[in-house]
Formats: C-alpha cells, sequence, structure tokens
C-alpha cells in the first residue's frame, strides 16, 4: 500500500503564515487627519515665506506670514477688523438663511414634481450658469448701493448649490423604499415626510457647506459695490493705501470667518444625520 508523502514547508513559507499581521499605530490612526493637515500648513507656510525671502515675489505684492499675523493681531486689538467683520457676518448670515429656506423648498418642489422640472429646467440651468459679477449692476440697478443689494448678491451665490442638491436628493430617493412603504399601506403625506424627507436629508448637506463658503466670497464682491462698513470694504481700503500686511490681515479674517462656519456646518449635519451612524462604513 502506497503512502503519501509531504515535503518540508521552508523556513520562511511556514514563518510567514504565522506572522501576524501588523496593528497600526491607534493615535495615527485616530489624529492621522489632524497630523497631515498641521504638516501641510506649515508647508504651505514655509513656502510662503520662502517666495517673499528669496525674492521671488515683491513684498510690497505678498506680505510675509509673520507680518500679516501681526497685522492680524493689531487689527483685532484696535477694534478696525472686529468692526468691519461684524456688518459681514450679519450679511452673510441673513443671505444663508434666505438661500436656505427658499432653497430647500423649491428644491423639494420641484425634486418631488418630475413634470415641473422637466419645464423648469431650461430657465434654472440658464439662470444657474449665470456669472455672479455680471448680475452685479443688476442687482445694483434695482436694489440701489445699500443693504438690499448686498444681501441679494449674498442670496444669489448661496442659493443655487441649495437648490440643485435638495432638487437631487429628493427626486434621487430610491424607489424601493417608497414602494416599500406605499405597500404597507401608508398614504403620500406619510411617504413624504417619513420616507422621502429623511432619506433625502444627508444629500442637502453638501449643497448647504457649499452655499456657506459662497456667502463669504460672494460677501467681497457685494461690499465692493459700496457702503462704509466690511470686510471687503477692509481690504479695498488697506490695497489703496497700499498696506498690504492689513490687505492679507482681512483675507484671513474672511478665511477664518469661512472655516468656523464650515466647522458648523459639519456639527449640525453630524447631529442631523446622527441615525445613519452604523449604516455606513467610512
Amino acid at each position: 500500500m502506497a503512502t503519501a508523502t509531504t515535503e518540508p514547508v521552508p523556513a520562511e513559507v511556514a514563518e510567514a503564515a504565522v506572522r501576524r499581521p501588523k496593528r497600526p499605530n491607534p493615535f495615527l490612526t485616530k489624529y492621522d487627519r489632524y497630523l497631515y493637515g498641521t504638516a501641510g500648513l506649515f508647508g504651505f507656510l514655509v513656502i510662503w515665506w520662502l517666495a517673499i525671502n528669496r525674492g521671488l515675489i515683491d513684498s510690497l505684492y505678498l506680505s510675509t506670514p509673520q507680518d500679516t499675523v501681526t497685522a492680524f493681531i493689531g487689527g483685532l486689538a484696535d477694534g478696525s477688523i472686529l468692526a468691519d467683520a461684524w456688518p459681514s457676518i450679519q450679511r452673510a448670515l441673513i443671505g444663508f438663511s434666505v438661500a436656505l429656506v427658499t432653497g430647500i423648498v423649491l428644491g423639494i418642489l420641484v425634486g418631488s414634481n418630475p413634470v415641473f422640472g422637466k419645464f423648469a429646467e431650461p430657465v434654472l440651468v440658464f439662470f444657474r450658469n449665470l456669472s455672479l459679477l455680471a448680475l452685479l449692476p443688476v442687482f445694483v440697478a434695482f436694489l440701489g448701493i445699500d443693504e438690499e443689494s448686498k444681501i441679494a448678491i449674498v442670496v444669489w451665490a448661496c442659493f443655487w448649490p441649495i437648490f440643485i442638491n435638495a432638487v437631487a436628493a429628493v427626486g434621487g430617493v430610491e424607489r424601493i423604499l417608497i414602494n416599500s412603504a406605499r405597500t404597507l399601506g401608508a398614504g403620500k403625506f406619510y411617504i413624504f415626510t417619513q420616507v422621502v424627507l429623511p432619506a433625502a436629508v444627508p444629500a442637502f448637506f453638501p449643497g448647504i457647506r457649499l452655499a456657506a463658503a459662497n456667502a463669504f466670497t460672494a460677501l467681497v464682491a457685494a461690499e465692493l459695490v459700496g457702503g462704509a462698513h466690511g470686510l471687503g470694504i477692509y481690504i479695498n481700503n488697506a490695497s489703496l493705501r497700499f498696506q498690504t500686511p492689513k490687505i492679507y490681515a482681512g483675507i484671513l479674517a474672511l478665511g477664518l470667518l469661512g472655516v468656523a462656519v464650515n466647522a458648523v456646518m459639519a456639527l449640525l449635519q453630524r447631529y442631523l444625520t446622527r441615525w445613519q451612524k452604523g449604516l455606513t462604513t467610512r
């Protein structure tokens, strides 16, 4: 009777078979986003400083990071930046709030009514592709150079991301969810409020966060139309006086406001979509 023979397993193969995969560092896994972000920010500041220190860019056009921070802290200390920041924040909040309500309401109406959406699509595509700068004279002609025109410009810039995402979110709800609720005897109102809207809410937030960023982008253009206070006016006045560090201090203030708004939107998104935790994987 023949017996089966087995060849000896090489030591390298046996060692590889029993070798356990290396566990990732829990600290790096948890904070890698912040570590990479800090490294990227530090690298950006070094490149910025070197560009001026090596004479690649004249300091007349670009101040150094330390001069910018000094001007920013000085503006906070003497109250000049805060005095101009508050009117800008008010305009941005009002314009964003109006755009948020109208964009979501109209987006839900259009997204839940495909026939109406088909009729309105050519007009909507035309208007959403218009340049904001090209519309500035129109807003000024109809609303003047007071607060109304500035807020209207912000509303226009914020409305389209919110509206487009709302239409896509409501229209993109999976039919299997709607059909399942309908099979169980649910009515149209129940399906809309308890199935369609909860399923669509997470998809609203990319447009909302983009609109929040657009609010401060459009605000600078709006404030250049006219007025006495605002970060856009602060930057423009510094430019006219060739105060380069103050120009970038104003830009820094706008950027920090944008970062703060984005953080608030991220927390709001996490809170309103907390029911999704565990249903999706990162």
